[in-house]
């Protein structure tokens, strides 16, 4: 029981606008959690019909070390006790939303989540660019990209669709740790479904990407990045100041331009002038391989494992 808690948990409504959405949705077997967004089913073995508040429902259930028991109490609420353990949860008679997947069921036959770990962290947070909220599925590609990264992996795996998959259910993916089995796609949803009859579905993001190949098909000068670049911006991490930037100037990095000013450290091969967000130029590490530094101030291209993106600079 409390597996199926856990899977469907990553669903439930932070905050009450609709009563119903911080509420498990337990019935046919089923235990349902949906927060507007995003939905998880899980199967429940639980002969009840149930709406219980969520999140003390787990707490309680996590409590139990004994045998569970669960019924409806003389005043509406989920009744739980196991050995001297006993807990009341409040439950809601809302209806519940219809939640159900939807479309034909198109089997996955390749891991598709591993890329999904290394995008995640460049999926935009900027609410003006709804395409940039999620990470684009299409062809043998995924995409992903913050407004300073873009970002293109290889999968080897043509996805079925082309759908862009907003961040929470891209968290919940990663999260889940599981590979899906199968999905079903219709105008504005898809569901990925798991073993053991389990399932997340989410809307989908309907703007559409714009063409990033007129940024990534350009040719360019790669190099591989010069030997202890990333150790040299760690060292300097601590005099990154609030515009946070990093400034590549010829032979080291530096937190300045002006000679008496900041710190720097020496890094042989470095050729600049160049400017860029420190945060995200160290989000690059372990992943960026070989990069174009020379074409700044103009996106710098760059390639690692089976990827390639582009890098913005900051203009100075």
């Amino acid at each position: 029981m409390l597996d199926s808690l856990k899977f469907v948990q990553g669903a439930i409504a932070k905050k009450d606008y609709i009563p119903a959405l911080t509420h498990f949705y337990i019935g046919d077997g089923f235990v349902k959690g949906y927060n507007g967004r995003i939905a998880l089913c899980g199967p429940i073995n639980l002969d009840l019909n149930v709406k219980p508040l969520a999140v003390p429902f787990v707490r309680a259930i996590q409590a139990c070390t004994k045998t569970i028991n669960l019924s409806r109490s003389s005043n509406g609420k989920l009744y739980i006790k196991s050995g001297t353990f006993r807990a009341f949860i409040e439950c809601t008679e809302d209806e519940y939303p219809d939640i159900e997947p939807e479309g034909e069921l198109i089997p996955i036959t390749k891991p598709i989540t591993p890329p999904l770990k290394i995008l995640e962290p460049f999926i935009a947070k900027d609410a003006t660019r709804p395409w940039a909220r999620g990470i684009l599925f299409r062809g043998s590609s995924v995409f992903a990209t913050n407004n300073i990264v873009l970002m293109e992996i290889w999968t080897g795996y043509k996805f079925p669709v082309e759908v862009v998959v907003p961040h929470a259910a891209i968290v919940e993916l990663i999260r889940i740790k599981e590979e899906p089995e199968a999905i079903q796609v219709c105008s504005n949803s898809i569901t990925f479904h798991f073993r053991n009859h389990r399932w997340l579905k989410t809307q989908l993001t309907t703007d559409e990407w714009p063409d990033v190949s007129k940024i990534l098909d350009r040719d360019s000068n790669q190099l591989p990045l010069p030997l202890g670049f990333f150790e040299a911006c760690e060292t300097i991490k601590p005099f990154v100041d609030e515009t946070e930037r990093v400034y590549l100037v010829d032979g080291k990095v530096a937190t300045s331009t002006e000679v008496a000013a900041g710190a720097s450290v020496d890094v042989a091969g470095i050729v600049g002038p160049a400017c860029f967000n420190f945060g995200q130029l160290m989000l690059l590490q372990n992943i960026i391989k070989t990069i174009d530094l020379s074409a700044y101030p103009a996106a710098c291209l760059f390639f690692g494992d089976k990827l390639r993106g582009a890098l913005i600079g900051i203009r100075v």
